[in-house]
């Protein structure tokens, strides 16, 4: 008889959604390397366009009952017929659960409570094995419930905005529920240890390309320095293409590459900026466009697929991310669009926060600024202009360190190996998690 195959599930926020094409393609990734996968999403997507590597997928989708963002009558009595059955098989179990939710100290979502244990019936429905989580936030949050109403352990991922602006007690607490947690920077290793009061694993796990779809592009002759080699450099005759991709909030730094696009105007160095993508902050940044009159040398593309990003990756000169530190602590990790952008070949402009610096060594294999300054950006976009050798050096360095250190195959290998050795450690039968003694005041609430 053939033993059956242990599956792992994903639980994501939404799927698909385009600014998560990272996690696609892990979960891709993974398949390939022989994990047997089913993905759960929290809400359902809300993006008009997908990437066409979600059908590649051979896991199923299980799309839970929510009642966010928007109530519906019928996911609600989804949620709520399942809480009652819940209740009348493992009564004590169901209390004892409601006491941690009510509990905890942050800021509490009823429906986190429904959907966990929703999830909790559907993965021992589907006879899960393991859970992998994606964000430390809602999502942990959710597993962390279905944890202590199935028993099936559960391991996540965490990012960036997850981890800054998630309370540390809560964030703790979610590390010590995990079997293990992985991060997408050394950086945030290290905060997360700094946090952590459990002997919970945390590992740096640093998110991997698909090096097949990034194939360097062919510089012109001019611009590249092996092809002729005794050239002094020349400023470049036709304008610089300057390429930006991310989401449109605060923490991308927009405003600041457009302070750069005035200040190349000014100085009448010719140059066109594509910037793609879309967010909460698209108002002020036409806004902006248009106060700074820069409408004739900035175009906002809007939202593409990954094979369309990376079409635009082939028309650009240069790469800019002047990425930044929020107020309230929110950053980037490391941006998968600066590994995109450096394997295809491009010199890239970013700023030394958070983990860019362990991607981009300044003047080795790309360019960094101090954050917040459009003049710094201004200079290093006018060096590029100048000096096409300098931008054909900075990004075949950029190129041969993606190809080193941020393989998909390689990097994904690693998630598998922790994965199997967490599915070996719990082979048997999950049981039930020994519960805690109810509180005196909820105790007194049942009675």
């Amino acid at each position: 008889m053939t033993p059956r195959r242990p599956i792992v599930g994903y639980l994501l926020k939404t799927f698909p959604k385009l600014s998560e094409t990272f996690i696609l393609n892990e979960m891709l990734e993974l398949e390939r390397q022989g994990i047997n996968l089913h993905i759960f999403s929290l809400r359902q997507p809300t993006d008009r366009n997908h990437h066409p590597a979600v059908s590649q997928l051979k896991a199923p989708v299980t799309y839970l009952p929510s009642l966010l963002p928007e109530w519906d009558l019928e996911e609600e009595s989804q949620l709520i017929e399942n809480q009652i059955a819940w209740s009348r098989r493992h009564p004590m179990q169901m209390l004892e659960t409601l006491q941690f939710y009510c509990d905890r100290l942050e800021e509490r979502r009823f429906n986190e409570f429904l959907q966990g244990c929703y999830l909790a019936t559907e993965m021992q429905r589907l006879n899960i094995d393991h859970l992998h989580v994606h964000f430390a936030n809602i999502p942990a949050a959710t597993a962390e419930i279905a944890k202590r109403f199935s028993g099936i352990p559960f391991s996540m991922t965490a990012h960036a905005k997850d981890i800054y602006l998630t309370e540390k007690a809560a964030l703790n607490r979610r590390i010590r529920s995990a079997d293990f947690v992985l991060t997408c920077t050394d950086y945030n290793r290290r905060h997360l240890e700094s946090i952590s009061t459990s002997d919970t694993p945390i590992y740096l796990s640093y998110h991997g390309i698909d090096l097949s779809r990034f194939a360097p592009h062919q510089l012109p002759a001019a611009a590249n320095p092996e092809a002729m080699p005794n050239l002094a450099p020349t400023p470049s005759r036709s304008p610089l293409k300057i390429l930006s991709v991310g989401r449109f909030c605060e923490k991308k730094g927009f405003p600041y590459l457009l302070q750069a696009c005035c200040i190349l105007k000014d100085a009448a160095i010719p140059f066109h900026c594509n910037i793609v993508g879309f967010g909460p902050l698209e108002k002020q940044i036409r806004q902006q466009i248009q106060d700074l009159e820069l409408t004739e040398v900035v175009t906002l593309i809007g939202k593409l697929t990954q094979d369309q990003v990376i079409e635009q990756y082939h028309r650009a000169d240069v790469f800019v991310l002047p990425c930044l530190v929020t107020d309230d602590g929110d950053r980037d990790g490391i941006p998968n669009v600066l590994l995109e952008a450096m394997a295809t070949g491009l010199p890239v402009i970013t700023t030394a926060i958070s983990g860019i610096t362990e991607l981009v060594q300044s003047e080795q294999n790309g360019l960094l600024v101090s954050e917040k300054d459009g003049a710094a950006i201004a200079t290093a976009l006018t060096r590029l202009a100048n000096d096409p050798f300098l931008g054909a050096r900075l990004g075949k360095a950029g190129s041969r360190t993606v190809h080193q250190n941020f393989t998909l195959e390689l990097n994904v290998g690693q998630v598998k190996d922790w994965l199997l050795q967490t599915l070996r450690r719990t082979a048997t039968t999950v049981p039930y998690p020994v519960s805690p003694s109810l509180s005196p005041n909820l105790e007194t609430a049942i009675r």
